[in-house]
């Protein structure tokens, strides 16, 4: 019986890469639509805001991998919170494997879905990096034929001392906080829509902002096995490994979305899609 041919040191670190990479890939992939609730508590001043609960969605990415199927779970269980608010963070259609405006055939169902969110305060939206590559202005149009009130740098009073107020993109709008900040009074609490969590680089000490809301990160997508760490992340070093609630200053907060789809490659590893729950508790 012949001996199997031996298998130098160059081919068993090839497969052991390869076999590396399907094993990831594959754990990666069977993540993508395993949804986390990343739950989170932020403080307010005021006794009438206690317990208003504000649900985020963000980078749906439809157009390449997103599925209808999996979307509508996302919306059921969205709803199951029974939110007073929902606040979408962007990136509603994909932009990576084609900047055309064409591409809107193929993520046009994102728009209905959305439309099924149910929030007694009403469903507000910002656009991401990826809205403007295919086209903002038709994206814009959907999500407000659809019932969606779009914040582009501009803000909505909520009753009393709640201000939702919301930026464009920080890399292709402008995002201008002078606009959607200009409303702000000093007893409010202002709660700030941006799909890139880097707008806090453009906040100032006296900027009447409480609570950032953001996506755009994807948690890093990818993330290295027990170091944690994100291989790749499009924004500044600060948010490069983080996600969920994270305190900036004394009286401001961003809560980073790691968001519900994927974008270049169908893959998530150690790095659920997620749906955020934050509820306004008197200090």
């Amino acid at each position: 019986m012949p001996f199997p041919p031996k298998i130098s040191r160059r081919n068993f670190i090839r497969a052991s890469l390869y076999g590396g990479i399907a094993v990831a890939g594959g754990v990666g992939y069977a993540r993508v639509d395993r949804l986390e609730v990343v739950q989170a508590q932020v403080t307010v001043p005021h006794q009438h805001l206690d317990g208003l609960t504000i649900a985020v969605l963000s980078d749906f990415h439809a157009g390449a991998f997103l599925s209808p199927d999996y979307l509508r779970r996302v919306i059921d269980q969205t709803n199951d919170f029974k939110p007073d608010l929902v606040c979408l963070l962007g990136d509603y259609v994909d932009g990576v494997l084609s900047r055309n405006a064409k591409n809107l055939v193929n993520a046009g169902f994102v728009f209905p879905h959305l439309a099924e969110l149910k929030a007694k305060h009403g469903v507000f939206a910002v656009l991401g990096n990826h809205d403007h590559w295919i086209d903002p202005v038709a994206v814009t149009a959907e999500l407000t034929r659809h019932g969606i009130t779009v914040l582009n740098n501009a803000a909505q009073r909520i009753g009393n001392n709640l201000l939702v107020a919301g930026v464009d993109d920080y890399w292709e709008g402008p995002a201008s906080l002078s606009r959607a900040l200009k409303q702000a009074g000093k007893d409010d609490f202002v709660v700030l829509l941006s799909h890139n969590p880097d707008i806090n680089q453009e906040i100032i000490a006296t900027d009447p902002v409480n609570l950032v809301l953001s996506g755009h990160t994807h948690g890093g997508q990818v993330r290295i096995p027990f170091l944690d760490q994100a291989l790749w992340v499009p924004c500044s070093p600060r948010y490069k490994n983080n996600a969920g609630l994270i305190k900036e200053t004394e009286r401001r907060s961003t809560f980073v979305s790691k968001g519900v789809g994927t974008f270049f490659i169908p893959i998530r590893l150690n790095c659920a899609p997620d749906i955020g729950i934050i509820q306004l508790k008197k200090a």
